[in-house]
């Protein structure tokens, strides 16, 4: 197949080949709608009269694939068929020219012909067809059945359901897009309840006075809230950087992610948890995978939706920043941020999809910057996996808030007054360039916050001029001392977010105390955000501990990470004092965090303790008067091969005062979570994950310092208990005020425990239907009544 780039990059020419090889799969589901329309165009097809046909319709109303579909049913009636696709950066005010293009123009006399598709049936007049055929929606039978295709595990025709789901259906005006991306959102919603807060939410997304495009746009919106995890979503969003139309290799685009931070885990692991993702993404149709199932593409009107989200001011780029200390914001954007894109379309939609105020340039190969005016107009510039190797003299740029150049490996020299007129430049990201100096002019710009230096291996040193800066990020592989001098860094007295790295090599521990000893942001705790990592961090946090964790870890802001320690340096005992969240992970020699010091730990809001062979006890108190952990309040304990127990002697009183999550992970030596003694102080907690523990016998063991009635946990909602093998028991006494509960693979648990007074609370039950069959009750209406809440999983639904 031979491939031509139109020019400017405005789209391409492919050459379909006619050996029964389509160019992409044809489209992925059946119906009558798509056949009607192919026999009015094939009529046409056969009309000797009929030169230009027209095929105009909605945004995802299916017209490409009634393209593709066509031909097969065409290719032997013609020696050659040429597919060509035209980016919307053209406005078609006159005809194009296709002799210019290399296409012949459709005549008579040479027996060509011209099928376009368009969303407008100006552009139909514009190129003079002569035959216009208007795409229409699926039929209402035909919209249910390709919407109970993507919800195949769901019975959508029960009575509780349907008319839920018949709703939501109806919405969606027959579009084939809309419909499957919805019903892939809704795939795994089993209860009435849930389908019944979906159709209100769908319909507001259509209840904000607009129409067309702009409502579609919205209704893809509620497909995108649905993606589990920010990091899920911050990898849907940066494909959209790239240019419309734009195909990329399923490795090339998990490795945009990895230099970008969006994904972690070890070498081996992270290009797994990158493919693990594209095919999330896939599955949920908002990518689209290519015939041999190695590249990856994006729809045109999904790629709409994450250049909206993307246009959201202070929100929309800030995955970008691998120090964002917020991204929990950014990860649950409900209503309001529904309503910001809708008024962000509505004043923008045309400088936005057509790049005047959001240049989107990234990976096109561009070996020159953008022209004058494009710089004038625009308030964020994507121009980073480029070729550039110049940038403009002094650019015009009273708008432009963020700037992306990174990884234009071709690019030296930054003019010395090239950020002369950027007042308003905020962030900065420079990393991965061949840069050797920085401009004084970078220096005088009163916005900047966020300046990111990833692996800028020839840049030597940073001007004293960096004074003002807010924000600084830099992560190379250790400690850039020399990049960042001593009396520089110490002199940042504006500087609110900081994101260091050191190993435990001593001159580089020996920086980071100087630091802590002079710096007048961390004297005067001007520093809001900051991520401190001593050790050699290999980047495989979320992928052994779950993917929301780390972006938790993240939202906290005053982040410590200790990693493959054998000492405990005083500059980590001075961090952890100022600190909102420590991860420790794989400490050689620590027995217990109280070796961290019980006061050092006590501004902790959450706590990771990860891979410590050594760690028999999580705090072994010594001090039966000093609160431990008064204000955390998560706990995520995981693969601590000789954990007993989680607490060792008296517990002081306010300690464990706010945990509300409490993850107990692998730890194969652990017999039981709490003793009963010590339930009083965790009467906040409302979360409880216990799973791969294999020697757990019960959730809470009843010690000789109560009796079997005393205390429960009176705000626990959330139980999950999975992979206990020898789990007997979970309490004794009344149970809590339970609302969801998990269980799997604990089959030597005969009995809950739970009576019918505990139990009115209870809105989802999820286990292995065969063990559900065979709990034993004392009371089987109760077993009875809780069938409504039960459902079952598998492996695979953990």
């Amino acid at each position: 197949m031979s491939v031509k780039m139109l020019p400017s990059g405005k789209g391409e020419i492919q050459i379909v080949p006619t050996d029964g090889q389509l160019l992409v799969e044809v489209s992925k589901y059946s119906n009558r709608s798509i056949e009607r329309t192919l026999l009015r165009i094939l009529r046409y097809m056969n009309d000797v009269t009929a030169r230009r046909i027209g095929v105009h319709g909605s945004g995802g109303i299916g017209k490409t694939s009634v393209l593709k579909a066509l031909i097969p049913k065409i290719k032997n009636l013609f020696d050659v068929v040429i597919w060509v696709t035209v980016t919307r950066n053209w406005t078609i005010r006159k005809p194009i020219d296709l002799n210019a293009v290399g296409i012949p123009d459709p005549a008579l006399e040479n027996g060509c012909k011209m099928i376009l598709s368009t969303r407008f049936l100006d552009v139909c007049h514009i190129m003079a067809a002569d035959r216009e055929v208007q795409m229409e929606g699926l039929l209402p039978e035909e919209a249910w059945e390709l919407f109970q295709e993507q919800v195949s595990s769901i019975n959508v025709d029960s009575p509780d359901i349907q008319p839920y789901a018949q709703d939501i259906v109806q919405k969606c005006g027959g579009l084939p897009l809309l419909i499957i991306v919805t019903g892939r959102a809704l795939s795994k919603v089993n209860d009435a309840l849930s389908w019944m807060h979906a159709s209100r939410e769908f319909s507001q997304c259509s209840a904000h006075g607009m129409y067309g495009f702009e409502s579609l746009v919205l209704q893809l919106k509620f497909s995108y809230d649905r993606l589990e995890g920010p990091e899920l979503k911050c990898c849907f969003l940066y494909y959209a950087l790239f240019p419309e139309d734009w195909q990329v290799s399923i490795f090339e685009l998990v490795e945009y992610w990895i230099e970008e931070g969006l994904i972690s885990g070890n070498c081996t692991d992270i290009y797994m948890r990158g493919c693990d993702i594209v095919g999330a993404l896939v599955g949920a149709s908002l990518l689209q995978s290519s015939e041999s199932g190695r590249s990856i593409k994006m729809h045109d009107l999904i790629r709409d939706l994450a250049v909206g989200i993307l246009s959201l001011e202070g929100e929309g780029y800030q995955f970008l920043f691998r120090s964002y200390s917020k991204m929990a914001q950014h990860s649950d954007m409900g209503n309001s941020s529904s309503y910001r894109l809708l008024e962000s379309f509505r004043s923008n939609r045309r400088s936005i999809l057509h790049g005047r105020q959001f240049l989107l340039r990234a990976g096109v190969g561009l070996t020159e910057p953008p022209v004058k005016d494009e710089w004038e107009e625009a308030k964020m510039m994507f121009l980073m996996d480029n070729k550039l190797s110049k940038l403009p003299q002094r650019p015009s740029c009273l708008k432009l808030l963020a700037l992306f150049l990174q990884r234009n490996h071709h690019l030296r020299v930054i003019p010395s007054l090239f950020f002369d007129s950027m007042p308003c430049l905020t962030v900065l990201n420079l990393s991965k360039t061949r840069i050797k100096s920085l401009p004084k002019s970078l220096f005088m710009l009163m916005s900047l916050e966020v300046l990111i230096l990833r692996n800028c291996e020839r840049l030597a040193q940073l001007p004293s001029e960096i004074g003002s800066l807010r924000r600084l990020e830099s992560e190379h592989d250790s400690l850039p001392h020399e990049l960042v001098p001593d009396g520089i860094i110490y002199r940042l007295h504006e500087l609110e977010t900081l994101s260091l790295m050191c190993t435990q090599e001593m001159k580089e521990v020996q920086f980071f105390e100087r630091f802590l000893e002079k710096s007048l942001s961390w004297k005067i705790r001007g520093l809001t955000d900051f991520k401190f990592v001593v050790g050699h961090d290999v980047k495989r946090f979320s992928y052994l501990v779950g993917d929301n964790l780390e972006f938790e870890y993240v939202q906290w802001g005053l982040c410590m990470r200790f990693v493959n320690g054998e000492m405990i340096p005083d500059a980590v005992l001075k961090i952890l004092t100022c600190s909102t969240a420590f991860y420790l992970d794989h400490h050689i020699k620590v027995c217990s965090l109280t070796e961290f010091g019980i006061s050092n730990l006590n501004g902790l809001r959450l706590c990771v303790v990860r891979d410590c062979p050594k760690i028999e006890t999580v705090i072994a108190s010594k001090n039966p008067f000093e609160a431990v952990f008064p204000v955390l309040e998560h706990l995520s304990i995981y693969y601590l091969s000789n954990l007993g127990k989680i607490w060792e002697g008296t517990i002081p009183q306010g300690s464990f005062n706010n945990l509300r999550i409490l993850t107990v992970h692998t730890c194969p030596k652990l017999q039981f979570v709490f003793a009963s003694s010590m339930l009083q102080f965790f009467s906040n907690l409302e979360e409880l994950i216990v799973e791969h523990c294999p020697a757990i016998t019960e959730i809470i063991f009843q010690d000789h310092m109560v009796d079997s009635g005393s205390g429960t946990l009176p705000r626990l909602k959330t139980l999950k208990l999975h992979y206990l093998p020898e789990l007997v028991n979970i309490m004794q006494g009344a149970w809590p005020p339970l609302e969801n509960i998990s269980f799997y693979n604990c089959p030597v648990l005969k009995k809950l425990g739970i009576d019918s007074n505990s139990s009115h609370t209870i809105k989802e039950i999820k286990a292995e239907n065969d063990w559900w069959e065979k709990l034993e009750w004392q009371d089987a209406s109760l077993h009875s009544r809780l069938q409504a809440y039960f459902t079952s999983v598998s492996d695979n639904d953990l």
